[in-house]
């Protein structure tokens, strides 16, 4: 890996831990606000890392990916911790606290969205700034001698919908773990949850194996309608 790729790598694990604690964040406010403390008295309503930081996920598996220079770097954070029975309606409110952390991240794409075409439009800098980040962000050779001082917020502002719109999809996935799987078991029978829940292992091995193919399906067409936008 080039030093240029492993800071590139760094820079996306950044903008990772940062969307990764907005979703938490989200969650947290939304279920406190339709009637469940519990995340905000366990500190989650926080955009401090270190108050969604898992081990696994927001450390070691996402360094793994950035050894091994892949496409992108994607990672979680430990769950945010929900009580049902505080949600004044049980199985509505609480899929919509778990729906505000895959929306919020749909909004950080579309406001970053908005912030590089506004800039690029206002800046024939900025413009080039976005062309070189695109180029970067799909690992293709680009000169970097001389870029102009705002090239690392166009950057940032760039892998803020790359990340996202990953994070919202990759969320989505109706597996055990997942907000997707969350908010199915609550439409299950009961007998069908338990089994849902109790394979979830077998799930989570699967996803490893074939997951990844699952999230490009929606992901790419979805990062293709955003570079469109950005008359990419």
């Amino acid at each position: 890996m080039s030093s240029l790729d492993f800071g590139l790598a760094i820079f996306e694990l950044v903008v990772m831990v940062f969307s990764l604690s907005l979703h938490d964040c989200a969650q947290a406010w939304a279920a406190n606000r339709l009637g469940d403390p519990t995340a905000r008295m366990m500190g989650r309503l926080s955009m401090n890392p270190a108050r969604h930081f898992d081990v696994l996920g927001t450390a070691v598996f996402p360094l793994i990916y950035v050894l091994r220079s892949p496409p992108f770097v994607i990672g979680w954070t430990k769950p945010v911790a929900m009580t049902p029975r505080n949600f004044r309606r049980m199985v509505r409110d609480e899929n919509m606290a778990i729906l505000a952390g895959p929306a919020v991240q749909l909004l950080t794409a579309i406001v970053a969205l908005i912030a590089l075409l506004v800039i690029s439009h206002v800046s024939v800098p900025a413009a080039l700034s976005l062309q070189t980040a695109v180029m970067l962000a799909r690992h293709l050779p680009v000169d970097t001698v001389g870029l102009p001082t705002i090239f690392p917020f166009m950057l940032f502002l760039y892998y803020c919908i790359f990340i996202n719109l990953l994070l919202f999809v990759f969320n989505l996935v109706p597996f055990p773990f997942f907000d997707g799987g969350k908010i199915l078991v609550n439409y299950l029978p009961y007998n069908a949850a338990k089994t849902f829940q109790s394979l979830s292992m077998y799930f989570m091995i699967g996803f490893f194996f074939f997951g990844f193919t699952i999230v490009l399906l929606f992901f790419a067409p979805l990062m293709g309608l955003f570079n469109a936008l950005l008359g990419l």
